[in-house]
């Protein structure tokens, strides 16, 4: 008897730090922990404790920089940082075991449409307002939030139009805005190549926002190429360029 008192003790204890609704219900319903063996009300004990100690270290509000991150995101440094932190949540709330390397994969891709579908999301996989708005709501160990800057230390910009020119193998063009994460070139014998390439494109990836040139090669044999420029958004083309041709 006086251990299964110390037990009811213990559960009543730990309910008020947990949720002050419990303490009634612990309260009115005493009697039925008889029902009980020793080893349930332990198991319920430890159950209780475990909650107690995620209250303790969950304090801090769990918020993001105002970056919308996609699947390809991390390929270079200026969404590293953004795709890790959100890597290092989903690892902390159990939907991600990797190390997190910064880089938006398959792997944090399936896990980023689990956390979206136990919290009643859209299971899109993208990582946009409406998961940072249900993540506003939860509590972390760490703070996960980040400036968002680019590499002047200015708000990201958004590329308006990439006007591009050349005749020969060099290529060059003008973008009015600011691509973080670079961009993508590419050229092919069919018109309007794309990225992702079909077949019979190719591309070259540049990830300086300032990049403005670049060399093509006959990689389908001599002839008339046509080429585009991209802002390149991880995974994914925004804005395109004009489409020229060149000889090659």
């Amino acid at each position: 008897k006086n251990m299964f008192k110390k037990i009811l003790i213990s559960i009543f204890v730990l309910s008020i730090f947990i949720s002050p609704s419990f303490v009634l219900a612990t309260s009115s319903a005493n009697n039925s922990y008889s029902n009980y063996s020793e080893e349930e009300l332990v198991a319920l004990i430890s159950k209780l404790q475990n909650q107690l100690e995620e209250l303790r270290k969950n304090k801090i509000d769990c918020v993001f920089a105002n970056v919308d991150l996609s699947l390809g995101d991390g390929e270079v440094d200026s969404s590293k940082e953004y795709v890790k932190a959100m890597q290092n949540f989903l690892k902390e709330k159990g939907y991600f075991t990797y190390t997190s390397t910064g880089y938006f994969g398959k792997i944090t891709l399936a896990a980023l449409k689990n956390f979206q579908k136990d919290n009643g999301l859209p299971q899109t996989g993208e990582f946009d307002i409406s998961v940072r708005e249900k993540i506003k709501t939860l509590k972390c160990k760490i703070s996960y939030n980040k400036s968002a800057k680019n590499n002047e230390g200015q708000s990201n910009g958004v590329v308006n139009s990439i006007t591009l020119s050349g005749s020969n193998a060099l290529v060059t063009w003008v973008t009015s805005g600011y691509s973080k994460n670079g961009f993508k070139i590419v050229w092919s014998k069919n018109s309007a190549p794309t990225y992702p390439t079909r077949e019979g494109d190719k591309y070259i990836y540049l990830s300086d926002p300032k990049a403005n040139s670049t060399t093509l090669d006959a990689f389908n044999g001599s002839g008339i190429y046509h080429v585009r420029v991209c802002e390149y958004l991880g995974g994914s083309c925004g804005v395109y360029s004009n489409e020229i041709e060149v000889s090659l």
